[in-house]
């Protein structure tokens, strides 16, 4: 099937085009993954990170095994969750047609990992591969990373919606179908632009506190040649306040979070679940899969002193309602 793109986008690689090629023309561009790191939302990729690639720089690449084994089962993934969809939704799978550029703001690409389409109208197909801890994540709608991704690819397509199923743990696949929100769009259009400005101009981005950007400074840093640096002082001085405040505001956010939940406790007391105004507040219960201390030992061995190995009961506090 022969795909069109109302938005005018133009395919400026094949899908089957070889792996440097591919990065060739990446670095040309910001593409659907690109944006969403730029976006600040990608936990293993910074914004300066990206910055630096599309400045042609080298990166220390981040030695992660499980990472590494977790993106090639994902690509080897693709077809099985893409047969999935089909046999959940029951529309078509069109391959990937290959890198899209739109003409009218060049830096703008996108790699589709699949089309569909949906009463005569075409649509993008993000398939993703998630542990079971992302159950929760995709539940209702697709996380907000997914959704960028997708408007972005919507964004350079022209078309009026995707959809995008993930494998979670291997034992299900869930669907969403995420409409076109110009909004949406319009805003990635304009964080893509000023970053690509960033990048045509050698002015690096602002630093941001993510995880991503400190693993990424660890990396590029690691190998120190200076002993010494001599830095502003003011700048130096305003972080090091920075960093004591907040060091002081959360150790006093550890205090009040402590006194709050044992107050809680108390009012449960030997209760399991708190209910206010007829609906579940709270629950302190006992941990799940726990079994007595005195039961366990004496199973193991009914002639044991089980008193030695008396350890402390664990009961966990869940709050369900969060937002008074």
């Amino acid at each position: 099937m022969t795909l069109t793109y109302p938005s005018g986008a133009q395919i400026v690689l094949a899908a089957d085009a070889p792996a440097d090629e591919w990065h060739a023309v990446r670095a040309t561009g910001i593409g659907g993954s690109d944006i969403v790191a730029v976006c600040g939302l990608n936990q293993y990729t910074s914004p300066l990170e990206i910055w630096l690639k599309k400045r042609g720089e080298v990166v220390p690449r981040r030695h992660d095994p499980v990472l590494d084994e977790s993106a090639e089962m994902g690509h080897e993934l693709e077809p099985f969750v893409a047969s999935r969809f089909t046999k959940k939704t029951g529309l078509p799978v069109i391959d990937n047609p290959g890198t899209l550029r739109l003409p009218s703001h060049p830096h703008m690409l996108v790699n589709l990992d699949r089309a569909t389409v949906e009463n005569g109208e075409t649509g993008a197909l993000e398939i993703k591969t998630r542990s079971s801890y992302a159950l929760k994540d995709w539940i209702d709608e697709a996380p907000v990373e997914v959704q960028i991704q997708t408007q972005w690819q919507i964004a350079v397509t022209g078309w009026g919606f995707a959809y995008a199923a993930a494998s979670i743990g291997g034992q299900r696949v869930i669907v969403h179908r995420i409409d076109r929100d110009q909004h949406m769009i319009d805003n990635l259009i304009a964080i893509g632009s000023e970053f690509w400005s960033w990048v045509q101009s050698g002015t690096q981005p602002p630093l941001d506190g993510s995880h991503a950007t400190g693993q990424l400074l660890d990396r590029l840093h690691a190998n120190p040649v200076n002993q010494v640096v001599i830095a502003d002082a003011a700048e130096v001085e305003k972080w090091l306040k920075i960093r004591a405040t907040a060091k002081e505001q959360a150790e006093a956010a550890d205090i009040a979070i402590t006194e709050a939940e044992n107050h809680l406790k108390a009012i449960a007391g030997d209760a399991t679940d708190v209910h206010i105004r007829g609906e579940l507040a709270y629950s302190w219960r006992p941990r799940r899969g726990s079994i007595h201390w005195k039961e366990a030992v004496l199973d193991a061995d009914p002639d044991i002193d089980a008193e030695q190995y008396r350890g402390e009961p664990t009961r966990v506090l869940n709050v369900h309602l969060e937002n008074l």
